[in-house]
């Protein structure tokens, strides 16, 4: 049994008497060079921002900022485990974990984004940000407050 195109597919080049596989000798083609293609390419991040960072925060709702160091852990092929340490009002010390997970890879550059709840008094930051191997900045905000992250990579 011969199986023939719908023709209520609504492509104007098809003709329903056609059997499909003279048909579809073009997408054959297109579908063989995906497969070739396919195997190579890798979902994998090629930037790894594993290890120490350290810079500063900067609340732009307050003016308030202060020193801020992170260790990077990565946690599969697209999230990292961040945990956050640094200061507030110079003598305050804060720590917190964030999952940020890799929304987009733009070759040297990586755009992450995450969100972690830090308690009743607090509530919910949200994380956007941008990674090069060297470079990490985020804009979070929150119901009270928004502000930037700006590190670098430490050697510590």
């Amino acid at each position: 049994m011969r199986r023939l195109v719908d023709s209520s597919c609504h492509t104007p080049s098809v003709r329903a008497d056609r059997p499909l596989g003279r048909l579809c000798g073009g997408l054959r083609l297109a579908l063989v060079g995906l497969a070739i293609v396919l195997p190579t390419t890798s979902t994998a991040v090629a930037t790894d921002l594993s290890g120490c960072w350290t810079g500063s925060w900067e609340s732009c709702t307050s003016g308030h900022s202060g020193p801020l160091n992170a260790t990077f852990t990565r946690c599969g092929e697209t999230d990292y485990r961040v945990k956050f340490t640094g200061r507030f009002l110079r003598v305050i010390p804060f720590r917190y974990t964030v999952k940020l997970t890799v929304v987009e890879d733009r070759g040297d550059e990586l755009v992450l984004a995450g969100s972690s709840y830090l308690g009743r008094l607090f509530g919910t930051f949200s994380y956007r940000a941008s990674a090069t191997d060297g470079r990490f900045t985020a804009e979070y905000t929150s119901k009270k407050d928004d502000g930037t992250f700006r590190m670098t990579r430490s050697s510590r």
